[in-house]
């Protein structure tokens, strides 16, 4: 009984650092937020969804996303990815095949990937994280923030702190209401 009860206090301390006063951590929740939808589409893990950049690379990534994963009933390794990739960039990916089945098997760990399957077609749409346009300053205030931050010995703070102060005058100042 002694360790039933030693059990439930590590979960009701593992529950306690998730929640506070009925609020989950977002921290906490982000990660398995499209867990549901991706285990549709065969994705135990969806690292591979969000990280393909970082695991296949720029250019690549560019040129093919993954549709889903397919494995053995009862498997976790030895699966097959189904890539959709754009036309003309099929035979390109087809020759990489053996690396990216080793990169993809490097990030789970294990070999998870035996097979990639490359199905032509459209890309999905990739939401670009566009910066807003900023209006040219004028030149009293380009001196402004450049005097302000003369101060500052270095100069790689010094031209960030500069930079940061530019995009904020550009951006105006926008009145806050407070209720």
């Amino acid at each position: 009984m002694s360790e039933k009860t030693a059990a439930d206090k590590t979960t009701q301390t593992a529950s306690w650092r998730r929640r506070i006063g009925g609020l989950a951590r977002l921290a906490a929740v982000a990660p398995t937020l499209g867990d549901k939808a991706l285990r549709r589409r065969g994705f135990a893990e969806s690292r591979i969804i969000s990280d393909w950049p970082a695991i296949v690379g720029e250019v690549l990534a560019l040129q093919c996303a993954p549709e889903k994963l397919v494995f053995a009933k009862g498997a976790t390794g030895g699966g097959t990815l189904h890539l959709r990739v754009a036309g003309a960039a099929a035979l390109e990916i087809q020759h990489q095949i053996p690396v990216l089945v080793e990169r993809i098997n490097t990030v789970f760990g294990y070999s998870a990937i035996a097979r990639i399957s490359l199905k032509q077609g459209p890309l999905p749409k990739r939401r670009e994280h566009l910066r807003p346009k900023l209006r040219p300053l004028k030149p009293e205030e380009v001196a402004q923030v450049t005097e302000s931050v003369a101060g500052v010995e270095r100069s790689d703070l010094r031209q960030a702190l500069e930079d940061l102060g530019k995009a904020v005058a550009a951006a105006g100042a926008k009145k806050r209401t407070h209720s």
